[in-house]
This record gives C-alpha cells, structure tokens and sequence, in this order.
C-alpha cells in the first residue's frame, strides 16, 4: 500500500475573510454590545451590522486587487457615517466601530492561520489595516461634514 500524501491548499486572506463573513459579523456585534458608549444608542441589530456587508465586500474586492494599486473610497462609508450621525454617533464613536472591526478581523484570521498562505500574509494585513483606515476617514468625514453643515445653517 502506497501512503499518498496530500497537499495542503493554503488560502488567500479574501476567500477566508470571506468563507468566515457571518460569524465574524456575529463576533463584531458581540463586541459592540460590551461597550456602552456604542450601546446608549438604541438600534437593532439590523442596523448596528448594516454596513458591514458592504465594508467588507471592499475590503475583499481591496485584497483581491493587484498590490500598490490606490483604491477609491466608496460611497459606502460616506454613507455610514451620515447614517451613524442621524442615530446620534458622534467620531469616537465611529472610531471605536472600526477598531472592533479590525480586532475581530484579524482575530478571524489568527483563528485560521494554519490555512492562509503566510507568504502574503503580513501584506494582506497591512492592506486590511489601510482599508480599514480610509473608510474610517471617509465615515468620519461625512459624520462631521454634516454636523459642520447643522453648525453653518444654525450660526
């Protein structure tokens, strides 16, 4: 009898941050619900994880793009944040959402890091974290455009 070994297909940190999206929409929302700033204000779990599908298709369509390759922001996070300052967000607020989501992210990929490729590894994280970071500047940015906006109309 001939032992066969078989290989090990390692994967891309996009096809497991995708494989992995509902639990770790699930571990974010738990997250957000052990902090009281982000829960004083009173949403459904609906709408607390609305944005996250599409933060995360941007981010995966982000990983999956050739590197160097500077990406536009999409309209999503303007979106959120206006969406965020009509529930009451304030920017620490936001702040505090995105760095729950970049916890959990990578705690979602050290939770399966026997199956990622770790040649690429510390690039897709330094991608993850840029992401990450520019939707946060996109969301804040609309969140304090507006109140800038209710601040002008009122003076």
């Amino acid at each position: 009898m001939m032992k066969m070994k078989e290989k090990l297909e390692l994967g891309s940190v996009a096809s497991i941050l995708e494989r992995e999206l509902a639990p770790t929409v699930r571990e974010w929302l738990r997250r957000v619900k052990l902090v009281p700033e982000l829960v004083r204000i009173p949403l459904s779990d609906k709408d607390r994880t609305r944005h996250l599908p599409a933060l995360f298709r941007d981010l995966l369509f982000r990983l999956r793009l050739a590197k160097d390759i500077d990406m536009p922001i999409f309209f999503t996070a303007a979106a959120h944040g206006q969406r965020r300052r009509e529930q009451g967000y304030s920017a620490a607020m936001l702040v505090e959402e995105s760095r729950i989501f970049e916890v959990v992210t990578f705690r979602t990929l050290h939770l399966h890091l026997g199956e990622l490729d770790h040649s690429r590894l510390l690039q897709d994280v330094i991608v993850i974290a840029d992401e990450a970071d520019a939707q946060l500047r996109e969301a804040v940015r609309s969140l304090t455009r507006s109140l800038d906006f209710i601040a002008y109309s009122i003076a």
